[in-house]
């Protein structure tokens, strides 16, 4: 499996809230089944370039160009495998990708300790895991009831259960949303990071 490649992108520079140094450094380990590359060039995102790999890492902030969006939505259609981490799904906020994230941000609340619980015990990315607990923002979606996925995880907050992550096929390709990833201590749980990648070997069909 070491010659599949897997591209992680996000921010370096302007950052406003999720660097992804840090994260990165926990990420080079977590995906080692991988030739992994890190950039915050999200021309990367273009048809011609994404193409060229396995897996695309969203750990970005910044909304898509026309060209960006496009390129991601060809890629995953004709097979390539997305792996979106916490802010990553930002993607969602161009309505031609809302359909592919498979869920909209709402928006979070202060920072706490989440409680992490499967929901989908039968689905192949979740062999092995079991709760788990982060120091995390706890983001709160509306999933895509036209789209048919899969609930991998949720957590309780302010009395109400709210989905943490999901998995489903998009054309011939297909997608898994984790919602943790706030900060670089996020990706040291080992519960968390054997999701990680699970899920990152389940887009890229090796799983």
């Amino acid at each position: 499996m070491g010659s599949k490649k897997a591209i992680v992108i996000g921010n370096y520079t302007n950052v406003a809230w999720h660097p992804l140094k840090g994260p990165d450094k926990e990420l080079a380990d977590i995906l080692r089944d991988f030739e992994v590359e890190f950039t915050e060039d999200y021309d990367r995102f273009k048809n011609e370039i994404i193409c060229q790999y396995d897996l695309c890492v969203s750990y970005t902030e910044d909304r898509l160009t026309d060209e960006q969006v496009a390129g991601l939505l060809t890629y995953v259609l004709n097979g390539g495998g997305l792996l979106a981490i916490h802010n990553g799904i930002v993607v969602e906020a161009r309505h031609e990708a809302a359909h592919l994230a498979g869920g909209r941000f709402r928006y979070h609340p202060d920072q706490k300790v989440l409680t992490y619980e499967p929901t989908e015990t039968d689905h192949i990315i979740m062999e092995g895991i079991e709760s788990f607990d982060i120091m995390e923002e706890p983001y709160q979606f509306d999933l895509d009831n036209l789209l048919e996925t899969t609930l991998l995880l949720e957590y309780e907050s302010e009395g109400k259960k709210w989905p943490a992550a999901w998995a489903h096929s998009y054309g011939l390709g297909r997608v898994v949303y984790l919602s943790p990833g706030h900060q670089a201590d996020s990706f040291k749980n080992p519960m968390y990071r054997n999701l990680i990648r699970r899920s990152a070997l389940w887009a890229a069909g090796l799983l």
